[in-house]
């Protein structure tokens, strides 16, 4: 399992660690924001997951899981059609949220997704060496200005 934040040494050459982790993993787990589709390189990864799916003829469910953390509207119309785990309702900075039982709602729901995963995982077409790495063409979703606090 790649996780940028845990698996980037100081040091590490990252454009090609990232690009590695994309060709050898079997899903994606991300986090899907407007800023998201506003970063090149996560949206590399994502075109690179939508050509494997296309290439391995995947239709009835994909290679992404997305957790949508953020009002979809201004993401791009391909990524709409993908149903994704909403925790928009618990996105909260504030200690008390984890002594809440909305906390625990969250939990059940991020069981959910370990369950989807798991079975996107075992559905996953076996690996490939020629699994495309899909550069980014420009076609971000606009710049969200974000309101003062």
């Amino acid at each position: 399992m790649f996780v940028d934040v845990e698996t980037l040494e100081i040091g590490s050459r990252w454009p090609d660690k990232l690009q590695a982790a994309i060709k050898v993993s079997r899903c994606m787990v991300s986090v899907w924001s407007p800023l998201y589709f506003q970063s090149s390189w996560c949206v590399s990864e994502w075109k690179s997951f939508l050509e494997r799916e296309k290439r391995a003829d995947i239709v009835s469910h994909g290679l992404i899981a997305p957790v949508c953390f953020h009002d979809g509207e201004h993401f791009p119309a391909e990524a709409k059609l993908v149903q994704s785990l909403d925790v928009r309702a618990y996105a909260s900075a504030l200690p008390a949220f984890w002594l809440s039982p909305r906390s625990l709602e969250l939990e059940d729901r991020i069981k959910k997704l370990a369950g989807s995963v798991a079975k996107i995982i075992h559905a996953a077409p076996a690996f490939r060496p020629d699994w495309p790495i899909v550069e980014a063409d420009g076609a971000i979703a606009p710049r969200i200005p974000l309101g003062r606090l």
